[in-house]
């Protein structure tokens, strides 16, 4: 069913690029774990005189039942939203300061999709011809490339900041449809799985932190985490809202390390440092923070200020230092409690990854958690104790 819809979009794509006989040549791929809600395809487009175009597809592919119970649909419809508009604007505010390549915050080449309920497809360039690969989920990211994952972060926040100068009836619009509406999410029937998960992760947590850690499993129930963290604070921006090691693929040029971020599903108005915190909480060890916890957030203000001077905004006045280091503050628990939900399947073993396409509900995300996950949350929540977050 997935390769037929996919059939459709790419019919219009070949169209579009005026390739009258061009051969298409479809194959299934798999994301190792990575990805749960899309069937996965890397598309070869052949016409003569024109070469091989390579592309990567992604098709929904979540059962109905599912689709109810989390509102899927608002994954495929926001990575619609950012391709055909978002993409748009940034580019022009780009353009319009001249920002240079290297400065540049760029997303993948879009092609063409197909919003439909069901049949949700997206058609993009595939980087991977272009030298990109990912960085392995189960590995610590190290901080070349945590680096430039944050330099890219910076400017991706940035963009939302010039936006809201530039044009603030369009950003006001875009942050309102983009806002996570508690009322259209029900977790009710995460009740049992919440309570798994939690009991799951209090069991890896070391005894003399259980007191502490169990406060924020009794305090909040999974609704009210959720939107917290995905909620503004003092300062509205359109963040990525799945900024991890997973979404980001890197290649090097003339020995430079190279970016580009993936996956817009889950871009929403929110705060900033949330991204920053999704991107240490689900993609660091316990070694690389007690070297670089502190560097890390400030290599990302420095590069916020900098990416702000080149839209010729003073970052004292749109998101001071003392704003930003106690958004932090105010965050860590609730990032705590959200790695103790994602950071599981974040770590899954490939074979056991749930597919949305197979699973019968959100009861079966509560996975038995890897040996990888008790080390890693284990280390975060004693890590988090000591920096005042519980």
């Amino acid at each position: 069913m997935s390769q037929q819809i996919l059939h459709k979009v790419l019919a219009r794509v070949v169209k579009k690029l005026q390739l009258p006989r061009a051969n298409i040549s479809i194959k299934n791929l798999t994301s190792g774990g990575a990805n749960i809600t899309s069937a996965l395809y890397s598309v070869t487009i052949s016409a003569p005189d024109q070469g091989h175009l390579k592309l990567f597809a992604k098709v929904a592919d979540v059962n109905l039942k599912l689709r109810k119970q989390m509102n899927i649909e608002l994954l495929y419809s926001t990575e619609q939203i950012v391709y055909n508009h978002l993409v748009g604007v940034y580019e022009k505010i780009q353009d319009k300061y001249y920002i240079s390549p290297e400065h540049r915050f760029v997303f993948p080449k879009f092609y063409g999709g197909e919003d439909a309920v069901g049949q949700e497809t997206v058609v993009m360039e595939d980087v991977t011809s272009s030298g990109y690969s990912p960085y392995s989920r189960f590995e610590s990211i190290d901080w070349e490339h945590a680096a430039v994952a944050v330099e890219d972060l910076a400017r991706l926040h940035a963009l939302s900041f010039a936006y809201q100068k530039e044009d603030i009836e369009g950003f006001t619009k875009d942050t309102q449809r983009l806002r996570f509406v508690r009322e259209k999410m029900d977790f009710s029937d995460m009740r049992k799985t919440w309570r798994q998960i939690g009991e799951s992760a209090m069991a890896v947590v070391k005894e003399e932190h259980r007191e502490k850690f169990s406060t924020i499993i009794d305090d909040n129930s999974t609704q009210e985490v959720f939107f917290r963290f995905r909620a503004p604070l003092s300062t509205i921006v359109l963040v990525h809202g799945d900024y991890r090691v997973s979404n980001l693929m890197f290649r090097r040029v003339n020995g430079v390390l190279q970016q580009i971020v993936v996956d817009y599903q889950t871009v929403h108005s929110g705060c900033p440092v949330t991204d920053l915190l999704y991107l240490e909480f689900l993609g660091t060890d316990q070694a690389f923070r007690k070297k670089h916890h502190n560097r890390l957030y400030d290599y990302y203000f420095s590069e916020l200020t900098k990416a702000l001077d080149r839209f010729d905004i003073d970052v004292n006045k749109v998101y001071p230092r003392e704003t930003f280091e106690k958004e932090i503050k105010e965050m860590y628990s609730v990032a705590l409690t959200i790695a103790m939900v994602v950071l599981p399947l974040v770590l899954v073993d490939t074979e056991r990854a749930p597919l949305m396409s197979e699973i019968e509900g959100v009861n079966d995300f509560a996975i038995k958690p890897s040996q990888l996950f008790a080390t890693r949350f284990r280390e975060l929540v004693s890590d988090c104790i000591e920096w005042g977050g519980l």
